[in-house]
């Protein structure tokens, strides 16, 4: 009689996958020799009251993650059932369509805390042998025990999906699951709207919105765009000390601008070196967006333009320069970079509006070089 093959079923929310769930499949696969791990991401976990992204966005990043892996398959039973799906129904749908397989279920050791409450247990436990990897030390080790589970060691980087959400531990994450997690906005319910006021973050998705607009009409990457607009006041709302923290730990000379335009700097450091966005024409729109430079890009225009006359913005003449920025983006640029100088100067007096935008102020409208 031919051996059945070994199969891993591997089931979880993946929200997002992370390299420690690359590894355990990959020591299944490697170490104990397990033929072929099916991926089984869930609709919803029955423990949970809701996932934070789509399937769809979840979907992409296991491939990517996978992508080079061929004893993976990702299997999409649970989603679309379109509902809770248990363990035991995942296990009994797949030991009748595959009868010629021999499955194991992985989990986590966490998972031992509450295994004995999943629905069917004890039919489950007789029906699929449990591999086990220990993500810590702080698990009920009684259960493994009681019946007789295996517990195996992996790679472990003590990565958690929730740790990921709240940009923890970042540097330990596959660079191209961070990178696609960031260009697609995921998360900003954990990442951006716990730090700011209503009002603010609503003003952050408008100005993504506008930018990804103009940037449609000026031949720039809409998505790039709508990053760096989203994104723009991710510290707006940092108190003084954190602000003054990270002047003084990325650029010193940063604190002689008046504070008013710190967050356009802190900002950008923010998501270079904690969100760890590689693209520094992001970095760089961030950190224009408020007073400009001498030499700004296309995307630094857009983001600057955008900031300025999203759609909530009401102030007097806000529907001409809206007109303006999508006739001519430079402009339109230029128009409102006039408005914010001398409005700055009425205001604030030309000795407290800062160097930055002076020199911008000089180069675009005086053609100073």
């Amino acid at each position: 009689m031919k051996n059945k093959k070994r199969i891993a079923l591997f089931g979880g929310s993946f929200d997002p996958v992370h390299t420690d769930h690359f590894n355990m499949a990959k020591a299944c696969h490697d170490e104990l020799n397990f033929e072929e791990v099916w991926i089984i991401p869930t609709f919803l976990n029955p423990f949970k009251s809701s996932t934070k992204t789509s399937n769809e966005e979840r979907i992409n990043l296991l491939n990517l993650i996978f992508e080079n892996e061929d004893y993976i398959k990702i299997d999409k039973f649970e989603m679309n059932n379109n509902r809770v799906t248990t363990t035991f129904e995942t296990v009994s749908h797949f030991k009748k369509m595959y009868p010629q397989n021999d499955f194991s279920f992985i989990i986590g050791s966490d998972n031992l805390n509450r295994l004995e409450e999943w629905n069917n247990f004890d039919e489950l436990i007789n029906m699929v042998n449990f591999i086990v990897f220990e993500r810590n030390d702080v698990y009920k080790k009684e259960v493994a025990q009681k019946y007789n589970i295996p517990i195996y060691q992996f790679e472990n980087n003590f990565l958690s999906s929730t740790k990921v959400r709240e940009l923890k531990n970042l540097n330990l994450l596959t660079p191209k699951v961070n990178n696609y997690i960031n260009y697609h906005l995921l998360y900003l319910e954990s990442r951006v709207k716990p730090f700011m006021d209503k009002k603010r973050y609503e003003h952050c998705l408008n100005v993504g919105e506008m930018a990804e607009s103009l940037a449609k009409l000026n031949q720039i990457d809409p998505q790039q765009a709508k990053v760096a607009g989203t994104l723009h006041d991710i510290t707006k709302r940092w108190d003084t000390s954190k602000q003054i923290e990270y002047l003084n730990k990325y650029d010193k000379t940063l604190l002689e601008e008046p504070k008013p335009v710190w967050h356009s700097y802190t900002g950008a450091f923010h998501l270079k070196y904690d969100w760890l966005i590689n693209d520094e024409s992001i970095i760089n729109a961030v950190f224009n967006h408020t007073v400009g430079c001498e030499k700004m890009s296309v995307l630094d225009m857009i983001v600057f333009c955008a900031d300025k006359i999203s759609k909530e913005r009401d102030y007097e003449n806000v529907e001409l320069y809206r007109e303006e920025c999508f006739k001519d983006l430079k402009s339109g640029f230029i128009r409102l970079l006039i408005n914010q100088y001398e409005t700055a100067i009425k205001v604030h007096g030309k000795d407290s509006i800062g160097d930055k935008l002076i020199k911008t102020y000089n180069y675009y409208v005086k053609g100073e070089k």
